[in-house]
């Protein structure tokens, strides 16, 4: 556990991949950041495996791209089937940008590298911290935990996902609906002598499986994870930081 300061300039909450990449940002420009997150380590699955154009481009900022596409898995296409139908086919190779394509590279990969820039940086995370409590006057925020201990800043951020604290507690609306259906999702290992740096999504009757094809040879692993009915989407983006602090507009 590292010790947490009494106060910082930015307080960023959540060490996911919005979390660590906006904490290394803020470090590169000077700015005093906290990082802090309340698992004991940071989780070592796939989860989220496909990393857009945009993402790139914004990660590129903080010098973490480079290395992203060198270890994922370039898709210029995407196509969706039923069996041996296809549903859907989405090309991305004509996309205005240095990275036509979506990349696929399990999220544990992608905060290891970015927690590699964090650390660069001169940052580091604090494990494990968990906020139970935000309070806002007109001179900053303070951040209760479930210690009972308090940390003052500037400014909060929530990076602390669908269930965020700081967004409940800052009084910003998760807004949405639930998905009707059923998904599972899994990563495999394959031996598949299919053409490379492809992927697709087969719906078998009322179950979705998403498969994603490494070059021949390779393998892809982590845990299988599903979500059911009445379980609440995601934010959409997670670029969408909740910002905690005087005159704080929710974007």
């Amino acid at each position: 556990m590292n010790a947490l300061p009494e106060s910082t300039g930015v307080l960023v909450v959540g060490a996911g991949p919005a979390g660590l990449s906006l904490a290394a940002s803020l470090r590169q420009k000077g700015v005093d950041a906290v990082l802090l997150d309340r698992a004991a380590e940071g989780a070592n699955t796939s989860r989220a495996a496909v990393v857009h154009a945009r993402t790139l481009e914004t990660l590129r900022e903080v010098g973490a791209t480079g290395e992203l596409v060198e270890r994922g898995i370039i898709v210029p296409r995407f196509t969706v089937r039923e069996r041996d139908r296809v549903l859907l086919t989405v090309e991305f190779g004509d996309l205005p940008t240095d990275f036509p394509y979506t990349l696929l590279v399990p999220q544990n990969v992608t905060e290891e590298i970015l927690l590699g820039r964090l650390h660069a940086a001169g940052g580091v995370v604090h494990r494990p911290f968990e906020v139970t409590g935000l309070e806002q006057d007109e001179d900053g925020v303070t951040a209760t935990l479930a210690d009972g201990g308090q940390i003052r800043a500037a400014y909060a951020v929530g990076t602390d996902g669908m269930h965020s604290t700081v967004r409940e507690h800052a009084g910003i609306a998760f807004e949405g609906d639930a998905y009707p259906q059923s998904f599972v999702l899994a990563d495999v290992h394959l031996d598949w002598a299919a053409a490379a740096r492809r992927s697709c999504c087969s719906s078998p009757r009322r179950v979705s499986r998403s498969s994603r094809r490494c070059p021949a040879g390779g393998t892809a692993s982590s845990r299988p994870s599903t979500r059911r009915p009445g379980n609440r989407p995601p934010p959409t983006s997670r670029r969408s930081w909740t910002r905690a602090a005087p005159g704080a507009t929710p974007r």
